[in-house]
């Protein structure tokens, strides 16, 4: 029995699938991950971003500050790092698409309705956003959840398959990763 474990923390070679390589995908999470260090600047200068993100900017104080800065440090180090993990074609990289894709998904499907409720305030004094921007924001984190629900429902293909190399079952090593 001890000899079919496998750890999570090994990675043994494997044969990406040549019909479902997962080209697709693996571009789409590089651009994304790319995509991601434009938030950079609100890990930096996180008060000049905010000045430009928040209806009143003279409300911005440490703890405003703070939270920011953690959101960024979420997207540039957790989001960012998943997605350039899942775009290598190793067994990791592959087994962790579907789950990235669901974690980014889930966020997007979080914050959406978070930013409809904020632009629903208009330019009161307790919007933090404009309504301007709050639709922006929606409108570019739309396009992406959309994406994730096509690929995780529609052609879960995308996602790319691979067969384990020297897996030491008679007749070959199986497709994995279905």
């Amino acid at each position: 029995m001890a000899s079919n474990t496998k750890s999570p923390a090994a990675n043994p070679s494997i044969n990406p699938d040549p019909t479902q390589n997962g080209s697709t995908i693996r571009k789409a999470f590089v651009l994304e991950a790319v995509a991601n260090l434009f938030t950079i600047p609100l890990i930096t200068n996180t008060h000049w971003v905010l000045s430009f993100l928040l209806l009143h900017p003279s409300d911005v104080n440490p703890s405003s500050i703070l939270f920011s800065r953690l959101f960024g440090g979420l997207v540039v180090g957790g989001l960012t790092t998943a997605l350039l993990a899942g775009a290598t074609n190793t067994r990791n990289g592959i087994e962790s698409r579907r789950p990235t894709y669901l974690l980014l998904g889930i966020g997007e499907a979080c914050l959406l309705p978070i930013l409809a409720i904020e632009a629903a305030k208009g330019s009161g004094r307790d919007a933090a956003l404009s309504v301007k921007v709050a639709v922006a924001c929606m409108a570019m984190l739309a396009p992406p959840l959309l994406w994730r629900i096509y690929v995780l429902c529609v052609r879960p293909d995308l996602l790319g398959r691979y067969t384990e190399e020297g897996d030491g079952k008679a007749g070959g090593s199986g497709t994995k990763c279905e």
